[in-house]
């Protein structure tokens, strides 16, 4: 089962976080985009990993797993949230840059 459309599936939950004024408040020595921007991205991030999915797996399977694997991505990102918010937004750039590189596993 491919995990790169997971890992940017958690990106893209964060980015989508990270625009709202709640979450952004605990990362005040972050420099962060505006919340437009992560907006924006977080919805472009959302897509490539539907579309990560459905190319790696075929509509029928890639539309389940990338489903599942957005579930336990949005959990995690929640556990993370609550307990350490630097750590979320560390795990998901980390995230990013191994996608490409799982790809070719």
């Amino acid at each position: 089962m491919p995990y790169e459309s997971g890992l940017v599936s958690f990106a893209a939950f964060t980015c989508l976080a990270l625009a709202m004024k709640k979450h952004r408040s605990g990362l005040e020595p972050l420099v962060l985009p505006s919340q437009r921007v992560l907006r924006v991205l977080g919805w472009c991030l959302l897509a490539l990993s539907a579309a990560v999915a459905v190319f790696r797996l075929g509509p029928a399977l890639g539309v389940t797993v990338w489903i599942g694997q957005m579930c336990v991505a949005a959990a995690l990102l929640v556990l993370l949230l609550s307990w350490r918010p630097k750590a979320a937004t560390a795990l998901a750039g980390v995230g990013l840059i191994c996608a490409p590189f799982l790809a070719f596993l």
